[in-house]
């Protein structure tokens, strides 16, 4: 049973507890994220800190489960984040239209990037590992910048160029990167720029320009 003395403010102690030295892997949450100023949190582990600052001892993970931890912050009014139902509802990749076309490189590029179940896996794979689909360019989110309409989306890029290919090698997890649509557009625009690039670049103007 989870303690009764745990108030918002031990909430508020166990969040700044886990920023400062982080989750142990033992305490990680593999179905819900307590969603706490933008980040996710591990909803027992949290709860178990909170209920330390609130009664002197931490409450041991072992008398309540994901299910109850998840429960009490949602009736509570805390945003939960639940992995499974995100990872079903997991967007397509979408048709660019805006992109720039004509070459057949971009072309099969392009028919690589459009493979929906190796696109599925990844965001599935990430929400799973995360629980969050943000930009491996600038870290964009569109679930927290657009709420349920931004649910599941992201867009899958193939960071190998397709000249090396050579149209018999099958794409693995491992070549796609997850990029916002800017960033997208960015690694396509002129000659393939590679991922790690367009993050140095990001990171110096310090931001894609999405809003």
């Amino acid at each position: 049973m989870i303690p009764r003395e745990i108030e918002h403010g031990h909430v508020v102690q166990a969040v700044e507890r886990i920023d400062a030295e982080g989750v142990p892997t033992s305490r990680m949450s593999y179905h819900y994220d307590l969603v706490f100023g933008g980040k996710p949190y591990p909803p027992k582990y949290v709860i178990s800190l909170a209920s330390k600052f609130a009664t002197g001892s931490e409450h041991p993970p072992g008398s309540f489960n994901a299910v109850e931890a998840k429960n009490y912050f949602l009736a509570r009014g805390y945003d939960i984040f639940d992995r499974r139902q995100a990872a079903a509802a997991v967007a397509p990749q979408e048709d660019e239209s805006a992109f720039p076309e004509g070459t057949s490189v971009y072309e099969q590029h392009r028919r690589l990037e459009r493979d929906a179940a190796i696109v599925r896996n990844a965001k599935t794979k990430r929400l799973r590992e995360t629980g969050r689909l943000q930009c491996d360019v600038c870290s964009f989110d569109f679930r927290e910048a657009y709420g349920n309409r931004g649910e599941g989306f992201i867009e899958a890029h193939h960071t190998i160029p397709v000249a090396e290919l050579g149209g018999t090698v099958n794409t693995k997890l491992k070549d796609l990167a997850l990029v916002c649509s800017n960033c997208h557009r960015m690694l396509h625009r002129g000659a393939l720029l590679a991922v790690e690039d367009l993050r140095a670049l990001v990171e110096g103007d310090g931001s894609c320009g999405v809003t």
